[in-house]
């Protein structure tokens, strides 16, 4: 009896294993969870908004008013904002940090270098610097201040933890000698762990882009979409892709579960202003990936693409373009492997409630991308058949069992 107990669930799991096995991520999980990579700088405009976190290897920059849900790192300088500007999470920095007046951190700042907080800002978190680190006028700062230099706190400004700093501390008209030994950060070293994530996102890019290739050409598409048109599940590919301004590229996915859509561009892929991608018929588990294996990507001003953007060089989002997820399980993105990413004033990149591209691919064994099943799969006439198959042999062994 242990044995058919045994037995019967091995059976159905062999019956059910997953077809993915040695299937390894596209990204592994730090990669996965960012929304915006850009190898050298990234920057986006005022009233923009990014669902997810944003990774830069040179500087960063988020305009007045603008919105980053997740976290902001860059191994540059990093100036969080303008006016009003928001971050859900940490602020981190290789080098120097700035919050911008009026602007909310919801997590911790830390940097290399000096750290700022603009006027009236206000940070949930600590604020850790390795050097020369001020708090303006009226800002907040809910957590510790610990500065490798000298620490100055406005007189109108307040910290809701410790002052620590090896320089001199200057806060609430009084005057202190340090109190640190060292820095309380390694600048060197914090720098070149944002490198190394940095350069680890990058190869993971390319080697993705490279796997996402290896599809192969599918359908090839025209050099220039001048009229509307559907698309079906699959993979398409051109030397280059554009689209011209109000052109409706509706991908159809009949209302099955786990439809993909790989587009693999050589070398430039544009879309015209008020260019619209539309998901018709969705199921669960879709995904789209826009491959730019060589060029650059753009989208015009007011442009809506869903899916996520993978480019050799920069990608351009243009002023009120969207990069939108395709559902709660593929959350879209851009990723430059060895340049830039600029969003334009009032620029969207991700969904709602995302977190990362979750954009639904692996790499398999072999080394091409393989698109994973998200949904359980419903047993085939022949799958019913092995089990039932199954079940017979267990009772035939029982039946022998009994009767020994």
């Amino acid at each position: 009896m242990n044995m058919m107990k045994l037995a019967l669930p091995l059976l159905i799991t062999l019956v059910y294993a997953p077809a993915h096995a040695g299937v390894s991520p596209l990204f592994d999980l730090n990669a996965d969870k960012l929304t915006v990579f850009a190898n050298t700088y990234a920057t986006s405009g005022a009233n923009s908004i990014i669902y997810g976190n944003v990774l830069s290897g040179d500087v960063s920059t988020i305009g007045a008013a603008a919105t980053v849900y997740g976290n902001e790192v860059s191994v540059g300088a990093n100036t969080a904002g303008g006016a009003a500007s928001k971050v859900t999470g940490n602020i981190w920095s290789g080098d120097v940090l700035t919050t911008g007046q009026s602007s909310i951190t919801g997590g911790s700042l830390k940097s290399s270098g000096a750290g700022t907080m603009g006027d009236s800002a206000k940070v949930a978190g600590n604020m850790t610097s390795g050097g020369v680190t001020t708090v303006g006028a009226n800002a907040v700062l809910s957590g510790n201040l610990l500065s490798g230099g000298t620490a100055t706190v406005s007189a109108s400004g307040s910290v809701g933890g410790t002052i620590g700093a090896t320089g001199v501390i200057t806060a609430a008209g009084y005057v202190t000698t340090p109190n640190l030994t060292s820095s309380p950060i390694n600048p060197t070293a914090f720098t070149q762990s944002i490198q190394n994530t940095v350069t680890s996102t990058a190869n993971q890019v390319t080697a993705a882009q490279t796997a996402l290739d290896k599809m192969g050409s599918g359908t090839v598409l025209a050099a220039t979409m001048v009229t509307s048109r559907t698309l079906l599940p699959g993979v398409y590919s051109a030397p280059s892709l554009s689209t011209t301004a109000g052109t409706t590229l509706t991908l159809d996915g009949q209302g099955k579960a786990n439809q993909f859509w790989v587009f693999n561009i050589a070398d430039i892929l544009a879309f015209g202003g008020t260019t619209n991608i539309v998901l018709a018929n969705p199921g669960v588990g879709d995904s789209v990936i826009w491959n730019v294996t060589n060029g650059y990507a753009s989208l015009g001003d007011t442009a809506h693409v869903i899916g996520t953007i993978l480019a050799k060089t920069y990608i351009s989002v243009g002023a009120n373009a969207i990069v939108a997820g395709v559902n709660a399980s593929s959350c879209g993105g851009v990723f430059s492997a060895t340049s830039y990413v600029q969003a334009g004033d009032t620029a969207k990149i991700g969904g709602t409630g995302c977190l990362g591209t979750g954009n639904g691919f692996g790499i398999g064994t072999n080394g091409t991308a393989v698109h994973i099943n998200v949904t359980s799969p419903v047993p085939e006439p022949e799958t019913y058949g092995m089990i039932l198959a199954g079940l017979g042999l267990l009772g035939f062994m029982a039946r022998r069992k009994n009767q020994a």
